[in-house]
C-alpha cells in the first residue's frame, strides 16, 4: 500500500496551567505542554466537538427516576509530530495556586482520516490475583492491559519512565517476532497483554511496576496503526529494548509523517511505594 505523506506546518501555542492540588509538579509540566500543543494544533486545524448522551435509571422506593445528561467533547482535527525547540515553562502563584505557563513551537499535521476509537484498560492486578481497572499502583503490583480495535490494525506497547526517561518496549515480547514487528490483532475482538491471559505471553512471572520513591508517575504509551510497522532497531536488526526518549520521539515522528493512520495514545500511570 503506498502511503504519501501530508504536509506539516509550524505551530506555536501557548497556556496557563492551574495545578490542582494532587498532581505532582512533574506531571503538571507534562499536562501543561502537551496543553500548548493542543492549543497550537486547535488554532491552525480547529476542533470537531462531540455530543454524548447518557442515560442513568435509578429505582428509590419503587420510583423509576431517569437521569439523562449530556456532555461535549472537543477533538483537534491535527496531530503533534515533533517540537522544533524546546518547550518553554514558568511557574507562579496566583491566588494561592501554582499556575505553569507553557509555550511550545513545533510541526503538526491535519488529520485526513477519522481517528479509530481504540479500547484500552489499564487493570491493576494487584500483588496475588486480579484487581480493578486504575491508574493507581503500588511497588511490585501487577499490571495487564486490555487492548480492543474496530478494525484490524498492528499495536505496540512501550512505557516511559520520568525519573530515567527511558522508553522500554513491553509487547510485541523479545521472543515473539525477531524481526521486530509490531503485534497484529483482529478487529473486535479483546487481548489482555502483558500477562498469562495472553497465549503469546512468554514469561514465568507475571508484568510488575516497581518504585524505590514515595511516588512516582511512568507513562504507558499504546502506538496503533491500521498498516504493520516496524519497531525501533538496533544496527544488528534487534530489538532495542530501551532508548532514550528523544530517539523514541524521533522513531515515532518518521512513523507518523509516514502512516497516515497512526496514532499514539498516553496514558499516566501512578505508582506508589
Amino acid at each position: 500500500m503506498l502511503v504519501i505523506s501530508q504536509r506539516t506546518v509550524k505551530v506555536c501555542g501557548e497556556v496557563d496551567y492551574v495545578v490542582p492540588e494532587n498532581q505532582s509538579q512533574a506531571e503538571a509540566k507534562r499536562t501543561a505542554i502537551a496543553r500548548a500543543r493542543t492549543k497550537a494544533i486547535a488554532e491552525e486545524f480547529g476542533t470537531i466537538v462531540h455530543q454524548t448522551t447518557t442515560t442513568a435509571i435509578h429505582n428509590s422506593n419503587g420510583n423509576n427516576d431517569v437521569d439523562i445528561n449530556s456532555f461535549s467533547e472537543n477533538e483537534v482535527r491535527g496531530i503533534w509530530v515533533e517540537d522544533t525547540q524546546e518547550p518553554e515553562i514558568s511557574m507562579s502563584y496566583r491566588h494561592n495556586m501554582l499556575v505553569i505557563h507553557a509555550s511550545a513551537c513545533g510541526k503538526a499535521r491535519e488529520l485526513k482520516h477519522n481517528k479509530t476509537e481504540l479500547s484500552i484498560r489499564v487493570r491493576n492486578d494487584g500483588k496475588t490475583k486480579e484487581g480493578v481497572e486504575t491508574n493507581n499502583f503500588r511497588n511490585n503490583d501487577r499490571i495487564s492491559i486490555a487492548f480492543q480495535s474496530p478494525v484490524k490494525g498492528y499495536v505496540a506497547l512501550f512505557i516511559r519512565e520520568e525519573n530515567t526517561g527511558l522508553v522500554h518496549i513491553m509487547m510485541p515480547y523479545d521472543t515473539e517476532n525477531a524481526d521486530g514487528y509490531a503485534r497484529e490483532v483482529k478487529s473486535n475482538r479483546e487481548y489482555v497483554f502483558l500477562n498469562s491471559q495472553d497465549p503469546l505471553y512468554p514469561y514465568s512471572t507475571p508484568t510488575i511496576l516497581t518504585t524505590d520513591k514515595t511516588i512516582e508517575n511512568n507513562t504507558l504509551i499504546v502506538v496503533f496503526s491500521e498498516q504493520s510497522f516496524r519497531l525501533s532497531l538496533t544496527h544488528k536488526g534487534e530489538f532495542v529494548p530501551e532508548v532514550e526518549n528523544a530517539k523514541f520521539q524521533k522513531w515515532l515522528h518518521g512513523l507518523r509523517i509516514h502512516d497516515t493512520t497512526a496514532q499514539v495514545e498516553e496514558i499516566v500511570l501512578t505508582i506508589k511505594k
